[in-house]
């Protein structure tokens, strides 16, 4: 069995898919048997040409479809054969170093189902300024945590086996795929270990404007957390998953009391209530903007718990759907099992063919070649799953 492969998701990053190739195939070049798969969320830009450049197995997922981080790792690790997986967003670096000390963990720990690391995050105008180098310090015994990567980025390293056991990420959840990933894993007894030691660099601007919390909700990046607590209705996790994403439930309860005293405000025609919960958001507002140092900030905060909690409940107003029998429609780019690597048209038109069901198991390469002879046909695949959440 391969020993590690490296799954990567983008979408239009070609402003940084070079750092992040360079980072991996450098910390990489010492693992005896390894593969490097990206999964491209149908960019617009000149990522997937840029990647092409280097020895890598390359998917592009077609537009038309729903996307989204967890599809791009559902669809990576389905042809992913490595006895580790590790999950690496476009928008990263991988730092140097943390590779060889997460290897030598999961060797000497069974128990560990997964290991992550600290995330440095930076500004996207550093991805073109050389990288800081790491100041050497003593590493600390790693920390149990409840998922992987913390701090953004999408960055941890998976036991193989262990996924097997507890299915990989969600591919119908639209965010918080990786802590509802974390809850199975460790329900199941496994744990999931925190480096103290830094595993990438995220590039990334967050602005603190409105605008940025309507384009989250714009793209579903909200519903999540109810998505996740349908998925364990009537189950031992539930109320595990509403503790751990307490902020989905409290957001939802204030706006529940708000609207509530609003409500009963205008039956009894007195507004008492209603002013005593306006009261209270005036002084959370206050709190949030002495901690903020900004009062912008802190109404921002507010609009997004008011999004948030509309997410919630609408997440879980979608009907769930077995991840197994997930399915997208996806090119071949580039695959090594081929000796005449070719970069496929975007446009092709053949039928999806379907993968076996078995998780995790890859197919031949030989039966996904890309036609040498034509470069504007390129065959289309189907990864296990099919059919988007409904209204349920």
């Amino acid at each position: 069995m391969t020993e590690l492969s490296v799954v990567l998701i983008s979408k239009n990053q070609a402003w940084s898919v070079v750092r992040l190739m360079e980072s991996v195939i450098g910390e990489t070049a010492s693992v005896p048997s390894k593969e490097i798969i990206l999964v491209d969320s149908a960019s617009t830009d000149e990522t997937v040409e840029l990647a092409g450049a280097y020895p890598i197995r390359i998917f592009r997922l077609q537009r038309g479809q729903p996307l989204s981080p967890a599809i791009g790792r559902h669809v990576g690790y389905k042809q992913a054969q490595g006895e580790y997986v590790l999950f690496l967003d476009g928008d990263t670096e991988l730092v140097e170093g943390w590779l060889a000390h997460a290897l030598r963990v999961m060797g000497e720990t069974p128990s560990a189902g997964a290991v992550t690391g600290h995330v440095i995050n930076l500004p996207t105008a550093a991805v073109k300024e050389p990288a800081a180098l790491l100041r050497k310090i003593e590493m600390r015994a790693p920390r149990e945590v409840l998922w992987g990567s913390y701090g953004g980025g999408g960055a941890a390293m998976y036991r193989r086996a262990v996924l097997e056991e507890v299915g990989t990420f969600n591919p119908y959840l639209n965010s918080d795929e990786e802590p509802e990933l974390g809850l199975r894993i460790r329900h199941a007894g496994y744990r999931i270990l925190e480096l103290d030691y830094p595993i990438v660099r995220h590039y990334n601007d967050a602005p603190v404007a409105m605008s940025s919390v309507l384009n989250r909700r714009s793209r579903n990046f909200l519903l999540g957390i109810g998505q996740g607590a349908r998925y364990h209705l009537g189950s031992a996790l539930l109320w595990r998953w509403l503790r751990e994403r307490w902020w989905g439930p409290a957001a939802v309860l204030l706006m529940a009391a708000g609207l509530g005293t609003l409500l009963w405000s205008l039956v009894v025609r007195d507004f008492i209530w209603f002013s005593l919960w306006l009261l209270g958001l005036c002084l959370l507002v206050a709190g949030l903007a002495f901690r903020k140092k900004s009062l912008r900030g802190a109404f921002v905060s507010v609009f997004n718990w008011v999004l948030l909690a509309e997410g919630v409940v609408r997440g879980i107003l979608i009907k769930p759907l077995p991840p197994e029998n997930f399915r997208a429609t996806l090119e071949v780019i580039k695959d090594l099992g081929n000796p005449e690597v070719v970069l496929a048209a975007p446009n092709s038109e053949m039928p999806p063919q379907d993968f076996p069901s078995n998780r995790g198991k890859a197919n031949d390469s030989a039966n996904r070649r890309v036609g040498a002879g034509n470069s504007s046909a390129a065959r289309q695949q189907a990864v296990s799953g099919a059919e988007q959440g409904t209204q349920g």
